[in-house]
């Protein structure tokens, strides 16, 4: 098998404060130095295979078909949730934990077959009496394995029934009259900006352009965090500092923002399917 690009992506909760990623970095490279690898992010949020899971639907889309992704946010480390490789629609592999990471990009894109990984094969030699750093033992091991194409997809391990993907719930957008309900989908951790699982399409069934002014309503768990009319912009510069509005952003969903703020920060909002958002159109 030869992987054309061979570029490695690299998505963790680790941090950068030791040498975890540096450690998975090493392990590659002595898979095949010839690799070109990259980091999509090492921050998110601990624990967080939501976030981690949208972060790879957001990313995946812009690079090279056969890149391949390795992405461990892993809280279950050592037990026994399946280590997996997926094969997108697209034509991406994705390396990970199946903890609910592979919830958005199965959704949005599509998972054309999963393996799981046969660590027989497939795990760095002498690490076998460790269950607690797979990232770099497994998860860095075989995706770089795939990526220098020592591997093909068939390499990995046995078949994994796609249906059997574990996967966070999903609540799809409902126009109904002049709303439009969705939920947060994701935050921006460092303009506080925050997404809408609402696409652009809706707002245009719903009649509305640039300058109208846009009732948002945000509800977790039946408590109204947020309840303002705000104008439906173009650019965050369209108002002035420190104020809010709805906007365009750049995967194609609606977003809501803070000119030269952080609405996540101003209003403490979180995101996920129990954090549900309104838009109506005001007449």
């Amino acid at each position: 098998m030869s992987m054309k690009n061979k570029l490695l992506v690299f998505q963790s909760d680790f941090g950068l404060l030791e040498g975890t990623v540096s450690q998975m970095h090493g392990i590659a490279m002595g898979v095949d130095p010839a690799l070109k690898i990259f980091d999509l992010t090492h921050l998110i949020p601990k624990f967080d295979t939501w976030a981690a899971s949208y972060s790879l639907y957001q990313t995946c889309h812009a690079w090279p078909v056969e890149t391949v992704f390795v992405s461990v946010i892993d809280p279950g480390v050592g037990s026994n949730r399946k280590s997996v490789v997926a094969k997108t629609k697209a034509g991406h592999y994705i390396v990970t934990p199946d903890n609910g990471t592979l919830t958005h990009v199965n959704k949005h894109i599509g998972v054309e077959a999963v393996r799981e990984i046969d660590e027989s094969v497939n795990r760095v030699a002498g690490s076998e009496q460790s269950h607690i750093f797979h990232g770099r033992d497994v998860y860095a091991y075989t995706g770089a394995r795939l990526a220098a194409g020592v591997i093909d997809f068939q390499g990995v391990g046995p078949e994994h029934p796609t249906k059997d993907i574990v996967r966070h719930k999903i609540i799809d957008p409902v126009i109904n009259g002049d709303q439009v309900t969705g939920v947060l989908d994701i935050v921006d951790p460092h303009f506080g900006m925050v997404w809408t699982n609402i696409p652009i399409e809706a707002f245009a069934k719903l009649g509305l352009t640039f300058g109208d002014q846009v009732r948002v309503v945000i509800d977790h768990e039946g408590e109204v965090k947020y309840d303002e009319d705000l104008p439906y912009c173009r650019t965050f510069s369209d108002v002035p500092e420190g104020d809010e509005l709805v906007y365009n952003n750049e995967i194609g969903n609606i977003g809501i923002a803070t000119n030269l703020g952080s609405f996540v920060e101003k209003f403490i909002l979180e995101t996920g399917p129990t954090w549900q958002v309104l838009f109506e159109k005001i007449a």
